[in-house]
């Protein structure tokens, strides 16, 4: 029987057969050259430090962080996993390294959660414990499991650390509670210790309904979990394994909720990990964060993580790379009216890579999507406005894409804008009403205009993690993020929204309702939601991978 917390969707039905359909090779898909003693990226979900740093309070500056991933499409039995002491910029100078906490990070323990529920000491050159130094340190945990992790299986890595009262942290992890994640704290490790090995819920101060599924500051943010920076491991079966030049539309606008059974958000990391029978499902090596520059990345302030991957390459595996390739999907956040400034600062990021690794490494490239502002809260692909900036028939955007397509620094080039437009409209991305879900159950609340409600009755098919919009009344509409769920069994469920969106609002009775297709960032909109990350995926043919191999 699976332990409480530990997904099992979609793993186990033919996996046998499954595994080896994806090792066979098909249409033009070159074979796969095994190297099984070499690290490479085992784990979805993993993410960087990064954001701002919190401040541990008393009775809460014990914490242990409970954290899910999907391994490869391959066995795996031999594990390196580094945790670091710097975080990353988000935005701005993003994704400069210069987000530290004021002391060290303090590792006690930590623990590979096998998806039996077995727990394996992660071990620091042969310690328990562990000193990642604050700004620069680095420690390098290992454990070798009995037997090799079957493919495909979801794992957990267990993270018990403390610090100082006052003192400040890092964080790279929002739980995302559906996948049974959680983040624990307390005044002692007596007291943490019996808070995990309890695996009730986390700790309410550190993961509070009203902060849960929100990007803020420290002050109004689901708080970041402390856990690994990579997790790599051998067993490597030869499928291509990218190193992607990332900003925020690797994973984002999705934050926690609406994750995928393996962790994954967004649009690439989705499609990558795709377990296509020809193709094979990738695990990705993300550099970047949200906000990452082109024109930032690997410069000044930028190359703790390269470091720290070169030392990978070099300690542990033979002078070998835990790379294959280069996938560059960075550039949006280095806009510029002038279109040629806008390519050259992507371009030149691929050639700071080039330089580092050799002109002949093997980068693909990503075309750029648009932003748009709309009339209508992102309702009707009518109602979206492109400005030239972003035009990607006629733009500013047109050119720089058509300058990346052209390009001979790349070996291939995905261009995905088309799989991200609407049908409708060239220039206009996914609206709302392209994304019907039927009506709201009655209505939630009790139609007052005063007491606020946080629950809303669906049709069961709706995603948690969804931004839903209605017709509260004939001809306005408003949006919720739904953060949870509880089945009623009859086709319809029960959903929280988040602490952000708890309002008196009056809503008639079976309401017409949609899903958005794009979020709004500030005043335009950037970052598609999960309906519109879920439309591009499904829209971007998994052939695109044959881009992945040398010629």
């Amino acid at each position: 029987m699976t332990p409480i917390g530990i997904s099992r969707i979609g793993v186990g039905i033919n996996e046998a057969g499954r595994r080896n359909e994806s090792r066979r090779g098909g249409g033009n898909r070159p074979e796969w050259i095994a190297d099984p003693n070499r690290y490479m990226p085992a784990a979805t979900r993993t993410h960087w430090p990064a954001g701002f740093t919190m401040t541990y309070a008393s009775g809460l500056n014990y914490q242990c962080s409970k954290l899910f991933f999907g391994s490869p499409d391959y066995p795996t039995n031999d594990f390196l996993i580094p945790f670091v002491g710097f975080g990353l910029t988000e935005g701005g100078s993003a994704p400069q390294e210069t987000i530290n906490p004021n002391a060290d990070m303090l590792i006690d323990e930590a623990f590979f959660v096998h998806p039996s529920g077995t727990e394996y000491p992660i071990l620091f050159g042969g310690s328990a414990a562990a000193t990642a130094t604050a700004a620069t340190g680095i420690v390098y945990g290992q454990v070798t499991l009995p037997t090799d992790l079957p493919a495909w299986s979801i794992f957990g890595i267990r993270t018990v650390y403390h610090g100082t009262v006052g003192n400040t942290y890092i964080g790279a992890y929002r739980c995302q509670r559906h996948r049974g994640e959680k983040l624990w704290a307390a005044g002692d490790i007596a007291s943490v210790r019996a808070l995990a090995a309890a695996n009730g819920q986390s700790t309410a101060a550190m993961d509070p309904d009203n902060w849960y599924n929100l990007v803020g500051t420290a002050t109004n943010s689901q708080q970041l979990a402390y856990g690994p920076a990579l997790v790599l491991a051998k067993g490597w079966d030869g499928r291509p394994v990218p190193l992607v030049l990332a900003d925020s539309l690797v994973e984002r606008q999705e934050i926690a909720a609406s994750a995928d059974d393996r962790g994954n958000m967004g649009i690439w990391r989705r499609w990558l990990d795709q377990r296509d029978s020809i193709w094979g499902s990738y695990i990705p090596l993300v550099m970047g964060v949200p906000g990452s520059k082109s024109v930032q990345e690997l410069a000044a302030s930028a190359t703790k993580r390269w470091d720290l991957i070169d030392t990978i390459k070099t300690t542990y595996n033979s002078g070998k790379n835990i790379w294959t390739f280069v996938l560059d999907q960075s550039g949006r956040n280095d806009n510029s009216a002038t279109a040629s400034t806008w390519s050259n600062a992507k371009f030149g990021l691929v050639d700071r890579a080039k330089s580092r690794y050799g002109a002949g490494i093997h980068v693909v490239g990503i075309t750029l999507m648009p932003t748009f502002t709309s009339s209508d809260a992102g309702r009707t692909v009518a109602g979206f406005a492109v400005a030239a900036l972003w035009n990607p028939v006629t733009g500013t955007l047109k050119t720089v894409n058509d300058s990346i397509k052209a390009s001979s620094r790349y070996a291939g080039v995905i261009d995905m804008v088309p799989a991200f437009m609407s049908d409708s409209d060239p220039i206009k991305g996914p609206a709302a009403e392209l994304f019907p879900l039927g009506n709201v159950i009655g209505h939630p609340g009790n139609q007052d205009g005063v007491t606020t409600w946080d629950t809303i009755k669906l049709p069961s098919s709706v995603l948690i993690g969804s931004r839903v919009m209605f017709e509260y009344q004939p001809g306005q509409w408003t949006s919720r993020l739904l953060m949870s769920r509880t089945d009623n069994g009859d086709g319809t469920a029960d959903y929280k929204v988040t602490g952000d969106g708890i309002f008196a609002t009056i809503v008639q009775d079976n309401a017409t309702l949609l899903a958005h297709g794009m979020n709004l960032d500030v005043s335009s909109y950037v970052h598609p939601t999960l309906h519109g990350i879920l439309r591009t995926v499904s829209r971007i043919p998994q052939a695109e991978k044959a881009k992945f191999h040398p010629n």
